[in-house]
């Protein structure tokens, strides 16, 4: 479910305020939300807002967010494309061997993978990849006078150590590409770290 709010975020534009107004979603909360959350960029912050939005309104459902895009000029079709099974499973890149995508991750990753998170979209790309909001504001409450890349990468180390089975490459990647980051970039790192064999 969070992962599917995160990604509905990506569908919400320029008419965001009366598309939450229109939602219920009370005018303080859209303010306070998008303050309070000013170090992130526009589509995390709209995933902050949907997700307070759902834990208020336990009847709120894809069809009435449908509706409400359909009402603010958005298209309501590309809900679709939320869903686990409508997604690509296996990032593409004609360069790769097979299996080199399957292959886990380790701590050493962290700093390469460090380089190509977007640090405004960290908080999306954590949700993606299973963490609950709470966790990753809880990286945020202890990460609160570091630099924001020292958090992905205490993030990632987590990831890479307590998620079973043991995540892989392409996890990383299609989470990366969801949030359109730079996933080209971060296999040439890869290749020239590690090689494709």
């Amino acid at each position: 479910m969070l992962k599917e709010i995160g990604r509905v975020s990506k569908y919400i534009g320029i008419a965001y305020q009366t598309f939450f107004v229109g939602l219920g979603c009370p005018s303080e909360l859209l303010e306070q939300e998008m303050e309070e959350h000013k170090h992130l960029g526009f589509r995390p912050r709209i995933t902050k807002i949907l997700i307070q939005l759902f834990k208020r309104r336990v009847d709120l459902t894809y069809r009435t967010v449908a509706a409400e895009m359909r009402q603010n000029g958005m298209d309501p079709k590309k809900l679709v494309e939320i869903v686990e099974c409508n997604r690509n499973l296996e990032y593409k890149d004609e360069r790769l061997p097979d299996g080199w995508l399957q292959e886990t991750l380790s701590i050493k990753d962290v700093p390469v993978i460090a380089r190509y998170i977007g640090v405004k979209a960290y908080f999306n790309i954590f949700l993606e990849l299973g963490f609950q909001p709470d966790d990753v504001d809880n990286f945020d409450d202890q990460y609160r006078n570091r630099p924001t890349h020292d958090k992905v990468k205490a993030l990632l180390e987590t990831f890479i150590t307590e998620t079973q089975p043991p995540p892989t490459r392409n996890t990383i990647l299609l989470a990366m590409q969801e949030f359109d980051m730079d996933t080209e970039s971060l296999v040439t790192a890869f290749i020239a770290t590690k090689g494709t064999s």
